[in-house]
């Protein structure tokens, strides 16, 4: 397992081995952006599998569980997590409402980038030096590494959030117009959540709704409530021993069977074989 050093708000890590070489976990506040060095590694991130090979990377958002297990033989990734405030904090109103938009369409649409992608030689470049930072400690060495962070989060940002023609500026008017929406969600995925009282918080009806929001996020509402309390279920099969029928009952789900049916079609086994490949 990886540990924290130095401190927060960010840390740098490396890790090999053969099989589990990141325990699945969440950073509640934390941002994570993982690079593959060798071999090829299954990454778990949310409800998202993702089979990355040598020289990729992944970006990490807050709140998703995520493990990575070599495929095969061995693997090993290195990885950089830091605390979001470091780009919040540094952000006027209009970035951060571009920042909102990246956190959410990031967890949606949760891919590696690989050789050849418009952001990956900035990722390598700026990780590794980074890396090397990291591991000589030379006098200051958090100060390039901060900087670093900066310019990999702007290469970020612009890829997730560019406004380059009509139809990428109408998903980002969207996107912003369902924040309160999103933000409801945010907070109640555990209740029952009625279409009809999303539509009437942004004052649309309930199928113009449905449609604006999955041109906008990508996912039906229904879909991303569903994400959400699978992702929830997960943090809670991993960290706790509570029992399967009553995770799915705070996570919003009406009985164990429903739970144990939507959790397969997203993660295609059990709950209980999933809580079983976790505490290997």
């Amino acid at each position: 397992m990886k540990k924290q050093e130095g401190k927060f708000p960010f840390y740098m890590y490396s890790q090999n081995g053969e099989g589990r070489i990141i325990e699945a976990h969440t950073n509640d506040t934390a941002i994570e952006i993982v690079e593959v060095l060798n071999g090829e590694v299954n990454v778990q991130i949310g409800t998202e599998l993702i089979v990355a090979e040598k020289g990729d990377f992944l970006y990490v958002p807050p709140t998703l569980v995520f493990c990575a297990e070599a495929a095969s033989t061995r693997a090993s990734i290195r990885g950089i997590v830091f605390n979001s405030s470091i780009i919040e904090d540094n952000m006027e109103n209009f970035d951060a409402e571009v920042f909102y938009m990246f956190y959410l369409q990031s967890k949606n649409k949760v891919a590696p980038f690989r050789d050849g992608h418009p952001v990956h030689a900035m990722l390598k470049k700026y990780m590794s030096e980074s890396y090397d930072e990291y591991v000589g400690k030379d006098v200051c060495y958090n100060l390039p590494i901060r900087a670093n962070i900066y310019l990999m989060m702007t290469a970020l940002l612009r890829y997730y959030c560019g406004t380059k023609d009509d139809a990428d500026r109408m998903v980002y008017h969207n996107v912003l117009r369902m924040r309160p929406v999103i933000e409801y969600v945010g907070e109640h995925y555990c209740e029952k959540i009625y279409i009809e009282k999303l539509s009437d918080m942004i004052n649309i009806s309930p199928d113009y709704f449905t449609k604006t929001f999955k041109d906008s996020i990508g996912k039906t509402p229904i879909e991303y409530i569903n994400g959400l309390r699978i992702n929830e279920s997960m943090r809670r099969l991993c960290e706790t021993d509570d029992a399967i029928a009553d995770i799915a009952d705070r996570i919003g789900f009406c009985n164990a069977n429903y739970f144990h049916k939507i959790f397969k079609q997203y993660m295609g086994v059990s709950p209980l074989a999933y809580r079983k490949s976790t505490k290997k």
